[in-house]
């Protein structure tokens, strides 16, 4: 029975201790202010109480380098306040008391208004001005606390979280964009910049003399050694057949080649006419002509005429190998496939819809499966090929042609993709980078950074975008600032019902 009644007895006391608490947490005391800000260099947070003079007043003032958004972690931080009569007051922080936040403190000894700059000085050195910092002549003064109607709901992330974290922010800027079309695309070899190397003739390539063969991805040079054949000789392109045409048309260029060479030297002193002459000059260009036609990808072997070497017309990379030593091959066989991939051509198929928005675009940006970054195309690094005029009756698109350097080889053949091709006509908006926007089933939205540990979930009309910047035409404003790295993190923070605690003390 004692338990029964004790039970009653201590729930009561609980709840009047409980009601104490909440009433002391609804007193409403005064207290300063918090200001956020940015430089080209820097970001500050900063928060203080009510100051009043002759009282000691803590800052806590949080630094972040925006080059890689992490904490100041070492460094000198002063503070000066200067009223609007002349009056001044320093104070400063030899280094911060945790990565990213400095403690100083200060006693004003006379009320006013003051402008406050802050000098930070460690890996950077910059410079910070914040205006309206007031000082009362006594706590009487201090107006009471209001809670203003907050228009929208904001999700806590502390600084400590986004120290943490791959995080960065950027401001919405005014500035020109380009319509743009989406397309399929896909890498191609330039053209005059693939080469397949077929068997000239029937024959067998030797284990004896193809010891280094090319493999698929080598690097090969213009003329250098492919693979070595011997022809078939019971075959009607064997080896007397295919060896006497070679050293024939060999032959006859060396002997037309002298004899032009004296028809000229004839005709300087006028011991010839001008129809011998010809006759010479015609003679030697065929020679020529036959026998770089038998010799243009192949040499014969200088230890005799039973071999002949294939050699590489174009500098590039080994893509298709169909060699094996010993293997007999019939003359027109694929042995090699050999791109130049220097440069490449990006072919699209635009649909017929937007034949007509396109004029002479000079900018282009991929998406391609395997690669993290966008691709840009630019009169930089490329150029337009070519714009079809003729409707492809099964796909209903027509192809555009890109050209682009590619020196690290980051764009390979074959590669498949999306391209934005920007139609050649640019209007003045807002823009942020694309990397900000989140989309949820088809509606767009971003993270607003609003100050330095809130942010807001902002829903946004998205206009033109071209790989890298998307235009915004309602929801958020200029100068505001979006979180363009990160944002994962502040939507899990958003869904977090707990009130993260801080690491230092407010």
């Amino acid at each position: 029975m004692e338990r029964f009644f004790l039970y009653p007895f201590a729930f009561i006391i609980a709840l009047l201790i409980g009601c104490s608490r909440v009433a002391d947490e609804n007193q409403t005391e005064p207290s300063g202010g918090s200001v956020t800000l940015w430089t080209s260099t820097s970001e500050l947070f900063m928060e203080y109480p009510a100051l009043v003079v002759g009282q000691e007043a803590r800052f806590a003032i949080h630094l972040t380098w925006l080059s890689d958004f992490k904490p100041v972690t070492e460094g000198r931080l002063d503070l000066g306040f200067t009223s609007g009569d002349g009056t001044r007051k320093q104070t400063s922080a030899e280094r911060p008391t945790s990565p990213g936040i400095f403690r100083p403190t200060i006693t004003f000894d006379k009320a006013g208004t003051y402008r406050l700059t802050l000098i930070v000085d460690g890996r950077s050195r910059d410079t910070l001005h914040v205006d309206g910092i007031r000082v009362f002549a006594s706590a009487g003064e201090i107006p009471p606390e209001t809670e203003s109607p907050q228009a929208e709901q904001l999700i806590t992330f502390l600084k400590e979280q986004q120290w943490k974290i791959d995080f960065r922010t950027e401001p919405v800027v005014r500035r020109r964009i380009s319509g743009t079309v989406r397309a399929a695309c896909e890498i191609i070899p330039k053209l005059n910049n693939e080469a397949i190397v077929s068997a000239p003739f029937s024959g067998v390539i030797p284990p004896e003399d193809n010891s280094v063969l090319p493999v698929v991805g080598q690097q090969v040079k213009k003329g250098s050694q492919l693979a070595v054949m011997v022809p078939s000789a019971e075959t009607p392109s064997g080896l007397e057949n295919f060896a006497s045409r070679f050293i024939q048309a060999e032959t006859d260029r060396a002997l037309a080649e002298k004899e032009f060479e004296r028809a000229t030297q004839l005709r300087r002193i006028d011991a010839i006419s001008d129809k011998e002459y010809q006759e010479a000059e015609s003679a030697f260009k065929q020679a020529d002509a036959t026998y770089r036609l038998l010799s243009k990808y192949i040499r014969r072997n200088d230890g005799g005429l039973d071999a002949f070497t294939l050699t590489a017309p174009i500098a590039g990379t080994v893509i298709e190998a169909n060699v094996v030593p010993g293997r007999q091959v019939n003359a027109g066989e694929h042995l090699y496939r050999i791109i130049d991939s220097r440069a490449v051509w990006i072919r699209a198929n635009v649909a017929s819809a937007d034949i007509g928005t396109l004029t002479q675009p000079r900018r282009a940006w991929l998406r391609l499966a395997g690669l993290t970054n966008n691709v840009v195309i630019n009169e930089r690094n490329g150029r337009l090929v070519s714009i079809a005029t003729a409707i492809d009756q099964k796909t209903r698109s027509f192809p555009v042609i890109f050209e682009t350097h590619n020196p690290g080889g980051s764009l390979r053949i074959g590669m498949y993709g999306e391209i934005l091709i920007a139609t050649g006509e640019e209007k003045e908006a807002l823009v942020i980078p694309e990397s900000a926007l989140i989309e949820e089933e088809g509606r767009y939205s971003v993270y607003v950074h609003v100050e330095g540990e809130a942010f807001a979930k902002r829903d946004v009309t998205v206009g033109e975008r071209n790989g890298s910047l998307a235009e915004i035409r309602s929801g958020i404003a200029q100068g505001e600032r979006v979180v363009t790295v990160g944002a994962y993190h502040v939507r899990l923070a958003s869904l977090s019902t707990q009130v993260p605690a801080h690491g230092h003390e407010h």
